[in-house]
């Protein structure tokens, strides 16, 4: 597919984030590797765990894991990262507690098919995206997923989202949904 970089949305360890036009005049989001990156694989990598979680209606849409380039061209999303969401916005409790089913249900998606995200747990993976009047959770970043028997997403989530005593988000979640843990 052909693109034109637009900006620079962030900057990983391994890969570059950018916010592209695509030829059809759309938006798009390229994650491409970084030059110093020893990740060498990670169209190959993380568009097979992209490609599965997109199987069963999780993450954005891939349009292309292009392996030569070494880049991945997905969907874009427009919204804040949840723990970003969740600190700084007045969010409701009916608003949360449907984020939060949601996510969960995505969550039980992955698995079905033996995918572990493994990065869950920092708040960052997770964006918040709009579904008419829905919010809506958006799983991004398969790049450390792996395939697991045991998949450990909803541990990761639950650990987060209510359990980590000093966690700022779990305070947060508590407060907002009247928990007491």
């Amino acid at each position: 597919m052909q693109f034109k970089r637009i900006e620079k949305i962030a900057k990983g360890w391994s890969s570059y984030i950018w916010k592209v036009m695509l030829a059809d005049g759309r938006c798009a989001v390229l994650k491409e590797v970084r030059e110093k990156s020893p990740r060498k694989n990670l169209a190959e990598r993380e568009g097979k765990f992209l490609k599965l979680a997109n199987s069963v209606g999780v993450g954005p849409m891939m349009f292309e894991a292009n392996r030569k380039g070494n880049y991945i061209l997905m969907e874009y999303i427009e919204g804040p990262i949840f723990r970003d969401w969740v600190l700084d916005e007045k969010v409701s409790r009916s608003e949360l507690y449907d984020f939060i089913k949601e996510l969960y249900r995505q969550l039980l998606l992955l698995d079905s098919i033996s995918v572990s995200h493994n990065q869950l747990q920092i708040g960052k993976n997770i964006l918040v995206a709009r579904d008419g009047n829905k919010l809506v959770p958006v799983i991004i970043d398969f790049e450390k997923a792996t395939m697991k028997q045991e998949t450990k997403n909803l541990g990761q989530i639950k650990s987060f989202l209510f359990y980590n005593p000093n966690g700022v988000v779990a305070k947060k979640v508590r407060k907002i949904l009247n928990l007491i843990i």
